[in-house]
Formats: structure tokens, sequence, C-alpha cells
């Protein structure tokens, strides 16, 4: 009986989860809801994670349970929208990749730096060390403690960036605590982003550490020479 039982559990295992897939239709445009670019990668994700389930059950064929649709045709069926999602996935970034270059070039002063969502804030950060030749990606995270982009630098380094879209001063509390990050994330350089100001205090507080501080009009001036500095160089490829 023992030695049966394991063939038997992973029979029922492999059944349930041909049962699952049948549902695949469902699964895949639930996020349907979802805002336009954000639900077709969603969906494009969620038909990728039941492809992986699709091809485990390519071991045990009979697994697969035919409620809404026989097989082969439901197989092909779910082919075929994978190729469609994937190309509609490829669209979606492009369309918003395309935005995303329009908003940057809008932007020539603080008003428009504070008209921007938190997130669109962060990319535009995030644009701005990649057109200075490093690596860098938002991580998403939420709070106003901790850190909304690590940055990989040119040089190897790794540097944790908070950005602060406010329209007030950005004291030394702030500034110590984000230290203590820098610290935790064993970190090289921490850099804090504010289309505000920071109080006399916080940037008496940094100096001797590695921290770098940066407010709203030095922000400006650091887009601008860095637009232009990318009109530059698409102007030299442009001749070469």
């Amino acid at each position: 009986m023992g030695n049966q039982f394991i063939p038997q559990t992973l029979e029922l295992l492999l059944s349930s989860l041909g049962m699952f897939f049948s549902f695949w239709p469902l699964l895949i445009f639930a996020p349907l809801t979802w805002k336009k670019s954000k639900g077709i990668r969603a969906m494009f994700a969620i038909w990728v994670l039941l492809a992986v389930l699709r091809v485990a059950l390519l071991f045990s064929p009979n697994s697969l349970h035919a409620l809404f649709i026989e097989e082969p045709l439901n197989t092909m069926l779910f082919v075929g929208a994978g190729v469609v999602l994937m190309i509609g996935a490829m669209v979606a970034k492009q369309r918003e990749t395309a935005k995303f270059q329009r908003k940057a070039q809008s932007l020539s002063q603080i008003e428009d730096f504070l008209d921007l969502s938190p997130s669109d804030f962060e990319s535009m950060i995030v644009e701005l060390y990649r057109l200075a030749g490093h690596q860098a990606q938002r991580t998403g995270a939420s709070g106003d403690h901790g850190v909304d982009i690590v940055v990989q630098a040119k040089n190897g380094e790794k540097w944790v960036v908070q950005c602060k879209r406010w329209r007030g001063s950005v004291g030394e509390p702030v500034v110590r605590d984000f230290y203590g990050v820098v610290q935790h994330e064993k970190a090289d350089k921490g850099i804090i982003f504010t289309t505000g100001r920071f109080s006399a205090p916080a940037q008496r507080w940094v100096k001797g550490k590695p921290i770098s501080l940066y407010d709203g009009d030095q922000l400006v001036n650091l887009w601008e020479r860095a637009q232009a500095s990318q009109r530059q160089q698409k102007t030299v490829q442009h001749y070469t």
C-alpha cells in the first residue's frame, strides 16, 4: 500500500491541476478591468504561469479534463491566446515608453515635477541616472523611510535613492532616518531628491557623511543638462 500511495497522490495532484488548467480563459482575462497597459501585461504574466503548468501536464496527458473545450483544441486556443497577449504586451510597453518620453521632454520647471504622480517622479529620477550611464531601478516600495531607487553606479558602487515630491522642506529627522537606511542596505552612498528644499540643520548634518542632497532647483538643473546631453548625442549619432 505504501508503494502505491505516492503514485496515486501524484496522479490526483496532476488531475487537479489539469482541471484547474481548463479554467484558463477565466484566469487570463480576469485583469481586463485593470488599467489597459497593466492589464495586458498581467494577462500575459498569468498566461506564462499557466504555460508552465501545461508543460508539466505533458507528462500526464490523461490529467487534462475537458470541462469547456475539448483537447487538443483547448491547448491550441491557449497557445494562440499567448501569442496575441505577447504582441499586445509589447505594443503596450512601446506606447507606455513613448508616453513617458513625451512627458519627460515637457519637464522644464519644478511645477512640472510636482504635477507628476509619485511613481512617475521616481521613474524620472531613474531616467536621470540612466542618461548619466548608470543602471537604476525602482523598488516599488511604499512609505517615506525606505529606498525608492537602487542604482548600480558606473564605478561599481551601490547607491540608494529616496524621492520626496514635496512642496515643503525636508528636515534633519528625515535625513537621519535615511542615513540608517543607507547603512542597513550596505550602500556606498545615499541620495535624496526633493522638489522642495532641505532645511539648514539637514544640510549641516550630512556633512562628512556619504549622503547627497538635491533640492528642487538642483533637480531641474540636472534634468535640463541630461536632456541637453541626450539631444546632443542623438545629433552626433544622426550625422555619424
